[in-house]
């Protein structure tokens, strides 16, 4: 039941990071804010991790897509890249220390 109400939360927190995307205009970093949900799932199973990862990339393609103009495409597109990068940096960190003796 935790751990439903986890995911619940999660995907909660990720709804509303892409609502607020849509009110405002382009270039203020709302992807890097996805990151704090995917720290929610850092005991979770790797798979459901990268469940979500995958997830909140589509949500931050999503709100570049739905957020209304505003500073130049190219720094726009590039900030959303290195949210997604970030995102799964924190897949790449987790999978890298897991199987390893404790």
């Amino acid at each position: 039941m935790k751990r439903i109400a986890l995911f619940l939360a999660v995907f909660v927190i990720s709804l509303a990071i892409l609502l607020t995307e849509g009110w405002t205009p382009l270039g203020f970093s709302h992807g890097l804010f996805y990151i704090f949900p995917m720290l929610l799932l850092r005991h979770q199973l790797l798979a459901l991790q990268a469940t979500a990862a995958g997830f909140m990339t589509v949500m931050i393609v999503l709100g570049f897509l739905g957020s209304p103009p505003g500073l130049d495409q190219a720094y726009v597109i590039v900030s959303r890249l290195l949210s997604g990068v970030a995102l799964w940096a924190l897949i790449l960190v987790q999978l890298d220390g897991r199987g390893q003796p404790r």
